[in-house]
């Protein structure tokens, strides 16, 4: 979402009137709620995709609202701009530093809530029966397994820089990706198939799929090989190009291509599509 609160409040609204069915529902938000730009609309890059005023403080209210309204049934993830506000590196993608220009907004108490909030979010969620795994990047971790994320410290990370998606000429000090576990969990955007493969079934052998975000896939979606469905919903997409999925849960997946085919479903029904075929 990154500071959409139009999109967070369109999610929230798809998600209530499931959850008011007789089956119920959960939703599952694969990290990096905050960080959004705060340009006018004449400031505005077409590579954002649809403008939007970037508000990420009102986002994590509306999001601690959802879940306190619907206990053990929405879950955050951990992303890598939400992990800047709880030991890890800075990023700097539309201010100098993201997570400093949030916790300005938020003051001293709000902050402190904030972040004893995002120090309880999973890295990882699991649907054993659909056979599917989701995180916030691309399953690139090498892992034994689930056990090892338990383990993982979140705090200790050296600063470094983030380059916007302009191609500033900042460079980052180093690729997070590569450090250790941790650091592909927030911030892998791809990996191969074998890699893939290992990090999901040693959370489950029986995973066939794993779903996450993190990168822009600008038509909304892609699977660039099995196991890997990457997943746009709302940032870097125009409105007509931004994708959710829903799943049946008691329903077994087989193959990201299946789950592509068959469970996308558009943000904002009615608006045609920029990057994608219908």
């Amino acid at each position: 979402m990154q500071g959409n609160v139009e999109d967070f409040d369109r999610m929230a609204s798809i998600f209530e009137s499931a959850a008011r069915d007789s089956d119920g529902a959960h939703l599952v938000v694969t990290g990096d709620l905050v960080h959004g730009p705060e340009l006018t609309e004449a400031q505005w890059p077409d590579y954002l995709g649809t403008f939007y005023r970037g508000d990420s403080k009102t986002v994590v209210e509306h999001a601690r609202v959802l879940s306190a309204r619907f206990p053990g049934r929405v879950h955050y993830l951990l992303g890598n701009h939400e992990h800047a506000h709880v030991g890890g590196p800075v990023v700097s993608k539309f201010f100098p530093d993201e997570a400093r220009r949030l916790e300005e907004l938020l003051g001293p108490e709000g902050t402190r809530q904030m972040r004893l909030w995002m120090r309880t979010w999973p890295f990882v969620a699991v649907a054993k029966k659909a056979r599917l795994v989701l995180l916030h990047a691309a399953p690139h971790a090498k892992i034994e397994s689930a056990n090892d994320l338990e383990r993982l410290p979140l705090d200790g990370f050296f600063d470094l820089s983030f380059p916007d998606l302009a191609g500033g000429s900042q460079a980052m000090v180093t690729d997070m990706a590569l450090q250790n576990i941790l650091g592909a969990l927030l911030w892998a955007r791809t990996t191969s198939t074998e890699r893939g493969y290992s990090f999901i079934r040693a959370i489950d052998p029986e995973a066939r799929v794993a779903i996450y975000g993190h990168d822009v896939a600008r038509a909304g979606y892609a699977v660039e090989r099995e196991p890997l469905l990457c997943l746009s919903t709302s940032f870097g997409c125009f409105d007509g190009d931004k994708l959710y999925l829903e799943w049946d849960l008691a329903c077994p997946a087989e193959s990201a291509r299946e789950v592509a085919k068959q469970a996308l479903r558009p943000l904002h029904p009615g608006i045609a599509p920029v990057h994608r075929s219908i």
